[in-house]
């Protein structure tokens, strides 16, 4: 454990309501003094611990108080509240009595529980501090048993009562009373508070004579507005109001904030972890909630009851929410128009279907900007990974040198984004983030140049990560610190100057390896990312008065983007007209970008020989364009992707467009056939096969079906011609490398094996190939005018091009659901049999306009080889299909 860790343990076990002094501490665990009070200091700094200013100064864990940084921190719109309530708990000499006011079920119980818990830790008293909860409803109907409730009743104060009986109020001496729905105190009860809440004086019900004292701070809640509730006299003596926003008021982070923690909750309370699919976590985070946070809770108990019930009684292994499982309230919000595309686009990314909440964990369901990961951290993961497999030591450089290249060049490919950074004040103590400013003023005044907030951003991180390595002793060697020397001396001549500034702000010692990290830093870094990255020109060239700028405004349209552009042509216009008026176009662009020509008939598909030779501009041209190659292609450009990438996936769009064409389809699988992933190296045999170990270990597959094929190729112009061999004698799905070859094969490298990311996808590639070996033999007894096999391959193809066109993640569970539903329709439709109505039709096609207009254009091939027309509420089905089962 590291010694600031045992410095905290130390305060948490011993300080007590007393606290602890830096000598105490620095004996008990046997440390300097100067280490111990550095370390304290720290704390302080990073929201762990307060210290108490006397002689000596006490320290104190903060262990209550971060509950609440957290909870403002997970409740922005909160915050001030927050900051109201704490500031009422800390006003001298005994606080400020507190009144929240907001709807039924906006978590005012909540929030008085939480200010409680504050109250404990800050006070430091080692008297008894309880916290008594009365809601004032239950007697409201009867005010004189609600008033000796609340001051007591003395003995024959009415027929009765025959013995003197405490009330709330002196039961909650020395602590706090809270009032729930205070406005249903009757107005003589208000009153009677007045003294109480002025001189700490009261009487119980029947008492004259005598009066009582106690020192209680009174929070209020009340659903309705304060003035029109409470008399202005009551008012007055409740200086700290606070309204507490609705449901609807909050961010969507807060609500996944509010859902984490319910369903943690019946975790704990059924001592069981339970796992919720992302349909319905999309419901809960979407759907119409009028009771606030209390109907939410209710929502999620009432969910858990219902599959902890089957749970029971079917003796089931795992406790799952699906969707199903919901109330139909809560499932209405899979289709509700607010704000739910964006709501889907924050969950975050799952290994798996499921949520798992098991009581302690913070499961984090939205995305959010997470703090770069170190490079520190890079290497060290590398490393162990791969020491692991028992590579050796040159091998472990080389891998690691490429990760290095990639973790820096992040900071160049993205497109530059304004970070927040106080955010970073969550993650990095006040200390460092002032030092690291000071240090990129610096650089960007040496350097001349102005620094991305990308690299901003992880420039901080990074120096915090190197802040806490140095003061623990832990030290990397940076195995290209001479390369960097030599190649960038005016970045690292700027990060020597940057380290010699932090030495002196922050008090250590870095080391010089630590200056060729930062100035990588420097040489990765781009003014303006966005206007110098370079996208792949999309230009569709057909003959015709509109055909080309009608296809590429579709496509702009359907994309949202101005890229694809398109020149129209007329019939009787010669080529070389043709091609002066593409290169003055390209000319007068005056730019350099690789071009993809999409054109229509034979006498254009040279014109990139002869553009590459006269304009030394990179470019390919595909022929027979159709409106799905142009959306394909402009997809893909605007991107990012290469040119031959473009080319090579929008020509598999020509596949699904020629379902009739002779040559059969590479996705259908001969009987003789294996089914096997390469993993191919250029240096030798023990590189592919590390790379088969690793899958091995890394993927489930049936041995029997699929296997791993290591392949040794000593000569790279080869490998194109060598894998078509193979394909003749097995069906590749998909394709490991040491090196990047050219394919139309999905292609992973052997660094992309250590991203968890890339073995999800490579297992979703094996088990989506499983399910289509299977299924045509499951839908031979269902289909009656169709060839299961044909259509089986037939709907291959156009989920293929569904998932790539529309950004679809697929998974097992899409494919099987898409190929039944979809085998089953055209089933239908030949038949002739009558066809369900999609529910709130024209809503649906508004919310997603663009989408459908897709969908329509890519099932044409379908309607055309089988003859058919799927209407408008089949198209709505299957949207709906692939959308909510999205990831």
């Amino acid at each position: 454990m590291r010694r600031i860790e045992l410095i905290l343990q130390e305060l948490e076990k011993s300080a007590g309501n007393t606290g602890l002094s830096t000598q105490e501490i620095a004996e008990s665990l046997g440390l300097t003094r100067a280490n111990v009070s550095s370390d304290l200091n720290q704390l302080v700094a990073e929201g762990r611990a307060t210290k108490e200013i006397g002689k000596p100064v006490l320290y104190f864990p903060l262990v209550k108080v971060a509950q609440l940084e957290n909870f403002s921190f997970d409740n922005p719109s909160l915050q001030m509240m927050i900051e109201q309530a704490r500031a009422a708990i800390l006003y001298p000499p005994k606080g400020l009595n507190m009144l929240f006011y907001g709807e039924t079920g906006v978590g005012k119980s909540m929030f008085a529980n939480l200010i409680y818990e504050y109250a404990c830790s800050v006070k430091k008293t080692t008297k008894h501090y309880p916290f008594i909860h009365f809601n004032c409803s239950d007697y409201a109907n009867n005010p004189q048993l609600l008033m000796g409730q609340l001051f007591g009743v003395a003995k024959n104060a009415y027929t009765g009562a025959t013995e003197e009986k405490k009330g709330l109020i002196e039961e909650a001496n020395g602590g706090m009373l809270f009032l729930d729905e205070i406005h249903r105190l009757p107005p003589e009860g208000q009153e009677m508070f007045f003294t109480f809440i002025d001189r700490g004086l009261y009487r119980r019900l029947g008492e004259s004579n005598s009066e009582r004292s106690a020192e209680v701070q009174i929070l209020a809640a009340t659903t309705e507005a304060p003035e029109s509730a409470l008399l202005k006299t009551f008012q007055r003596r409740i200086p700290m109001v606070i309204k507490i926003p609705n449901l609807l008021e909050r961010t969507i982070e807060e609500r996944a904030s509010l859902i984490t923690l319910f369903f943690n909750q019946e975790a704990d309370r059924l001592g069981i972890p339970i796992k919720v699919s992302q349909n319905s976590m999309r419901a809960l985070l979407s759907y119409n909630c009028p009771n606030n946070i209390g109907q939410l809770k209710n929502d999620i108990q009432l969910a858990c009851a219902k599959v902890y019930a089957d749970f029971i009684v079917a003796h089931k292994k795992e406790l799952i929410i699906h969707s199903p499982e919901l109330p139909t309230h809560v499932l209405n919000g899979l289709y509700l128009q607010v704000e739910t595309r964006d709501i889907w686009t924050k969950l975050s990314q799952l290994h798996g279907k499921y949520l798992t909440f098991n009581g302690t964990n913070k499961v984090k369901l939205l995305q959010e900007n997470k703090p770069v990961q170190s490079v520190y951290q890079l290497i060290d993961s590398t490393s162990q990974e791969m020491q692991h497999l028992e590579i050796n030591q040159e091998a472990l450089a080389k891998i690691i040198d490429t990760n290095i290249e990639e973790y820096f060049q992040q900071f160049s490919t993205v497109i530059d984004k304004p970070v927040d950074f106080q955010q970073l004040k969550n993650i990095v103590p006040v200390s460092v983030l002032e030092a690291s400013q000071l240090m990129l003023e610096l650089s960007e005044k040496l350097l001349k140049t102005k620094i991305s907030t990308k690299v901003k951003h992880a420039l901080v991180v990074h120096i915090y990560t190197t802040y806490t390595r140095v003061r623990s002793g832990e030290h990397l060697e940076n195995t290209k610190l001479a390369e960097i020397k030599k190649k960038h001396p005016e970045a690292f001549k700027v990060a020597l100057e940057c380290v010699v500034l932090l030495n002196a702000s922050l008090d250590i010692d870095i080391p010089m390896d630590e200056a060729g990290f930062i100035a990588m830093f420097f040489v990765y870094n781009e003014e303006e990312p966005s206007a110098k990255q370079k996208f792949v020109r999309v230009i569709i060239m057909t003959h015709g008065a509109s055909t080309a700028t009608s296809m590429s405004t579709l496509v702009n349209s359907l994309l949202g983007v101005q890229h694809a552009i398109g020149i129209n042509m007329q019939i009787d216009e010669s080529p070389a007209t043709v091609m002066a008026r593409l290169k003055t176009f390209l000319i007068e662009s005056n730019t350099k970008e690789d071009c993809l020509f999409l054109v229509d008939m034979g006498s254009l598909n040279n014109i990139s020989n002869e553009i590459q030779k006269e304009l030394a501009i990179r470019c390919r041209t595909l022929p027979l364009v159709s409106t799905l190659h142009v959306l394909e292609a402009t997809r893909k450009a605007v991107m990012g992707h290469s040119l031959d990438e473009i080319y090579r996936d929008t020509k598999q769009v020509s596949l699904y467009l020629q379902p009739y064409a002779e040559k059969e389809p590479s996705f259908i699988r001969h009987s003789e056939q294996k089914t096997v992933i390469l993993t191919i190296c250029l240096t030798g045999e023990g590189t592919a096969k590390l790379m088969k170990n690793i899958l091995e270990k890394k993927i489930q597959f049936q041995e029997d079906y699929i296997q791993i094929l290591p392949i040794t190729l000593l000569h790279a112009e080869s490998i194109e011609e060598h894998i078509k061999k193979l394909q003749q004698q097995y069906t590749i799905l998909c394709v490991v490398t040491s090196l990047t070859v050219e394919t139309d094969l999905p292609q992973f490298h052997l660094y992309d094996l250590f991203q968890t990311n890339t073995i999800a996808r490579i297992q979703e590639i094996v088990d989506i190939e499983l399910s289509y070996a299977t299924i045509g033999e499951t839908l031979k007894e269902d289909l009656k005018y169709v060839d299961s096999d044909t259509i089986v391959q037939d709907t291959k193809l156009f989920i293929q091009t569904v998932a790539d066109t529309m950004e679809i993640n697929l998974n097992v569970k899409v494919v099987f659901g898409s190929i039944f539903h979809i085998s089953c329709l055209i089933d239908r439709l030949i038949s002739g049999a009558a066809l369900e109505p999609f529910p709130e039709k024209t809503s649906f096609q508004t919310l997603y306009q663009q989408e459908y207009q897709t969908l329509q254009q890519l099932v044409k091939p379908l309607e055309e080889k089988y003859s058919i027309l799927i209407p408008e509420d089949e198209i709505c089905y299957l949207l709906s299909l692939f959308i909510h089962h999205n990831g």
